[in-house]
């Protein structure tokens, strides 16, 4: 295997919700072994940054004990790949390797993008960084990009988007301290979802979750509900909400592309209706908080929010709705290859986010 300079802690680069996960997950004495999956969207293209991948994952699966079998198959360096291919399965248990995605993830997108498209540019993030601040001058910004791009570029554009664009927050602590902030912010990924389905059902999986990060976080830290992990946004933003009466200081959207919104019509104009994060599907979940006496409860939107068409639908959506969100979740200020991980199997039973299957592929290789 090649080697990497990579840095001796991954934690300073890791974003916050997961390092967090596995604090909870420990707490609850949850460690199934799980299957995570990784793709990319666009294509065809060369795989890229797969070496420096298996290298990360190599070098940090065992950080908290012993080495507990982390096998790795992965399609090699250079080899084509259509667009959804599986990359990669990663096995272990989840405690063993939640907190190491942002890294593995920014490595494969930063190379397969300069690879088979371009580099990153600067200036475009400070252009585009200051084009959302000036469309929701009085919303919450939080960088949540570490995993689109190489984890050593992560200080350098959390600077430029707080202290050059006047966004507020950014999801890693490296990222935090480029920008003269303290520490990242994130609350709960699906990757712990998705662990208290397997502990609790999928029924319940949401309120769990949410629980266990109540029990087990310190008291500052915003009690945010991520409600779209199984297409049910309304109905688990309402079980959360009242399981956690006066405690829930909101919950999260980020319905994938490939589904429509619990809530959310499915034919109309872009962005206001059909796949992923809505406006209606917003306006839904809104509505149904206020109708059952939650109005303090917030809204934070994620999944597509540096495109700046759908910010300004979001905007037109304030209009005439009213209050829709007070935050915003944005990763994509540049334009990126971006890798995507997801769990799709837990103790060998295929168990996924909704719309995010297990997919075999035969040629990938064992490299770990």
């Amino acid at each position: 295997m090649p080697s990497f300079d990579l840095p001796p802690n991954h934690r300073p680069y890791t974003d916050t919700y997961f390092l967090r996960a596995r604090r909870i997950l420990e707490a609850d004495d949850l460690n199934p072994r799980v299957t995570y999956q990784v793709f990319i969207r666009k294509g065809p293209g060369l795989v890229s940054g797969m070496d420096e991948a298996v290298a990360i994952l190599a070098k940090y699966a065992h950080i908290h004990g012993h080495d507990q079998g982390t096998h790795v198959y992965a399609l090699p360096e250079g080899n084509e790949f259509q667009p959804g291919d599986s990359l990669m399965h990663i096995e272990a248990p989840i405690q063993q390797i939640v907190e190491l995605e942002t890294m593995y993830l920014g490595v494969i997108s930063a190379a397969t993008t300069m690879n088979n498209a371009h580099d990153l540019d600067l200036q475009a993030v400070r252009d585009r960084g200051r084009a959302i601040r000036d469309l929701c001058p009085d919303k919450q910004l939080i960088y949540f990009g570490a995993r689109h791009w190489h984890w050593s570029m992560d200080p350098e554009i959390s600077r430029i988007l707080v202290e050059e664009c006047g966004w507020n927050a950014c999801s890693t602590d490296a990222g935090a301290h480029g920008a003269g902030l303290d520490k990242g912010v994130g609350t709960i990924p699906h990757a712990l979802v998705l662990a208290y389905a397997y502990s609790h059902g999928v029924a319940r999986a949401t309120v769990e979750a949410t629980l266990a990060f109540d029990r087990h976080m310190e008291p500052e830290a915003k009690r945010i509900a991520l409600v779209d992990t199984f297409n049910r946004e309304i109905d688990d933003t309402l079980a959360t909400a009242r399981t956690m009466p006066g405690r829930l200081h909101g919950v999260r959207l980020d319905t994938a592309g490939e589904l429509v919104a619990q809530g959310s019509p499915t034919q109309g104009e872009r962005y206001w209706a059909g796949k992923g994060v809505t406006v209606e599907g917003t306006a839904a979940v809104r509505r149904a908080l206020d109708e059952a006496g939650f109005e303090k409860v917030n809204i934070t939107l994620s999944s597509g929010f540096g495109k700046l068409d759908k910010l300004r639908a979001f905007v037109e959506g304030e209009r005439k709705h009213g209050r829709l969100f007070e935050a915003l979740g944005i990763g994509g200020v540049f334009d990126s290859w971006h890798a995507t991980s997801d769990i799709v199997r837990i103790e060998g039973r295929e168990m996924s986010k909704t719309g995010r299957g297990y997919l075999p592929n035969p040629n990938m290789r064992r490299v770990l």
